[in-house]
């Protein structure tokens, strides 16, 4: 059974190699750190947060070099999950060729586009060619053996079918509707994954918020130092954004939305190119215009002046933003395209630039002028492949991009264009329909983060300003300091503004990972998140802004200093 088989195994690492590069690294490393903090110790006074932070460094290290080979596993399960339905299409369409069936495995198992799942058929062509043993054999040893439960099932059936003398290329046919199920379910699953993580999220952000506000006001009854609390702050809060960043990385399927780099500049490249540029220049722009006209005039709050200047971001956002929604478009229409030209070859019997050229007088929407770049490329007979590269940058899609490669190769190995165009087109669709879904569930995690940016920025600035004002008002009473003491420890200015740079940089930081954070949720471009960056910094800075303002309002009603002089009256009894 597949339960007894080894994680090295399922994770493709071999004992050796594990612990020669993994385990006893981090053992020794874990030693020496335990042995440097012990002597530190020694030698001088570490705060007791600081020593806690060493310690936990060597533990962190063990239990990483511990699950390392769990990781590695999870993560080739979840790259084999994901490249799936282009496996299927492709060993589907490859099926109707003249090809042999280890042929056809060689040719699956040298192709990058299949990922961890190539890695795992040489494995199969191996077995076969080289230790001699039947197909069947050789697809029941991996499914044993690989990490992916819905990959190990195919398998097995794909074996059971081979020994039943069942044809390869009517049984894949009918083995898509099954893949594509067992995809869909896998991918849906993660959909539902990230709508239970949207709770946690929140859980995470409001006990870290609550933690971060005690923090701020906790100096000025304990007599900490405050600015050392206020970096346990910043490390507490970077910490866990980080680790929510990580996670929602890992275990999101691997669905990009954009396509590989051909080492092809197309518009689009440039255009984004250009937006980066004047981005940065209208950032430098801003930065003078606040410090020669706005700042000797009007006395700005530091939030809104770190957002004011970085706004320009935005509009290489919105440009990236742009062309992301173009490319939506063009996936929306290549389907069509490819039964059309699948049903044309197979009708026609003709070459397949007739065809296209045939196929570029029709209109198939934004895909049109790529379609008819296609056509005069091909019809030049310089480079075939080159020409299809030049396709694929142009429309910018992932999808496009690996089902046109499919398309291709099996046209040119003499598969049948029908059938190729009947899977292409029903697969690529159904991915399509699940990225609508993805889009979906993002948009509903979009609004809990701008929601949570606001009550966070809030929280912290209440904090921050209920501090400053108790702080303020103790120590502007005229009562002997040996009194104050024993109640309210008074912070020197220089510690609230340390808390206030901690402040701004902690915004900085958060509407940065939490952008980063949406645009690796739905699998788009890097650069869209300076769209959604500039805008959690303009929800942080007001949400800071209302926080001490409201905050400094309800402090200074009602008879605070009555109240601070009959407190200190008591203890001074």
């Amino acid at each position: 059974m597949s339960d007894n088989i080894s994680i090295f195994v399922k994770a493709d690492l071999s004992m050796k190699e594990y612990l020669r590069k993994v385990l006893l690294p981090s053992v020794v490393l874990s030693v020496i750190i335990f042995v440097v903090v012990s002597i530190l110790m020694r030698l001088m006074y570490l705060p007791l947060g600081v020593r806690l932070l060493l310690f936990s460094i060597p533990i962190i290290l063990l239990i990483y070099a511990a699950v390392y080979p769990y990781i590695v596993a999870d993560s080739k399960k979840i790259s084999i999950n994901s490249k799936l339905p282009y496996f299927i299409t492709y060993f589907a369409v490859l099926s109707t060729s003249e090809m042999g069936r280890s042929d056809l495995i060689k040719v699956l198992a040298s192709d990058p586009k299949l990922g961890a799942i190539a890695t795992e058929l040489k494995k199969v062509y191996v077995i076969v060619n080289k230790l001699h043993r039947s197909l069947p054999e050789a697809f029941r040893f991996l499914a044993r053996r690989t990490p992916s439960q819905v990959f190990a099932d195919f398998l097995d059936r794909l074996a059971y079918s081979l020994d039943s003398g069942v044809d390869l290329k009517d049984y894949l046919f009918q083995e898509q509707q099954t893949v594509m199920d067992d995809y869909q379910t896998f991918y849906e699953g993660a959909l539902y994954d990230l709508d239970v993580f949207k709770e946690i999220y929140e859980s995470i952000i409001i006990s870290v918020v609550f933690m971060a506000s005690f923090i701020i006001i906790g100096p000025l009854i304990t007599g900490q130092d405050i600015g050392r609390l206020g970096l346990y702050v910043f490390a507490i809060i970077l910490a866990s954004e980080i680790g929510i960043l990580m996670v929602i990385k890992y275990r999101m399927p691997e669905d990009p939305i954009w396509a590989e780099s051909r080492e092809i500049e197309t518009e689009r490249d440039r255009k984004i190119k250009r937006s980066y540029i004047y981005s940065g220049m209208l950032v430098v722009i801003m930065f003078l215009i606040y410090l020669l006209i706005l700042r000797p005039r009007f006395n700005i709050p530091e939030p809104f002046v770190i957002a004011m200047i970085l706004t320009p971001l935005i509009y290489s956002g919105k440009v990236i933003a742009n062309e992301e929604k173009a490319i939506f478009r063009k996936d929306e229409n290549f389907a069509a395209f490819i039964r059309s030209l699948s049903s044309s070859l197979a009708a026609s019997g003709s070459s397949l630039v007739m065809v296209l050229k045939y196929l570029s007088a029709h209109d198939f929407g934004s895909l049109t002028e790529d379609i008819r770049a296609l056509y005069r490329r091909l019809a030049v007979r310089v480079d075939r492949e080159r020409a299809w590269d030049f396709f694929i940058a142009g429309t910018g899609s992932w999808l496009v991009g690996i089902f046109s490669e499919i398309f291709r190769e099996a046209i040119r190995m003499g598969a049948e264009p029908d059938y190729v165009g009947k899977v292409i087109s029903r697969n690529f669709e159904r991915l399509v329909r699940l990225r609508r879904k993805r889009q979906q569930s993002l948009a509903s995690f979009i609004g809990i983060i701008y929601g949570l940016t606001a009550a966070f920025a809030f929280a912290l600035a209440a904090s921050f300003q209920v501090a400053v004002s108790i702080n303020e008002l103790f120590g502007q009473l005229q009562v002997p300091s040996e009194y104050i003491g024993d109640v309210i420890h008074i912070i020197p200015p220089t510690g609230m503004r340390f808390i206030m740079y901690i402040m701004l940089a902690l915004m900085v930081l958060h509407s940065l990972l939490s952008a980063l954070a949406i645009k690796i949720a739905d699998g788009g471009h890097l650069g869209m998140s300076l769209y959604y960056f500039v805008i959690l910094l303009w929800i942080f800075a007001t949400g800071m802004y209302l926080g001490q303002k409201l905050m400094a309002k309800m402090m200074g009603v009602g008879g605070m200093e009555e109240a601070a002089q009959l407190i200190l009256l008591l203890v001074a009894r």
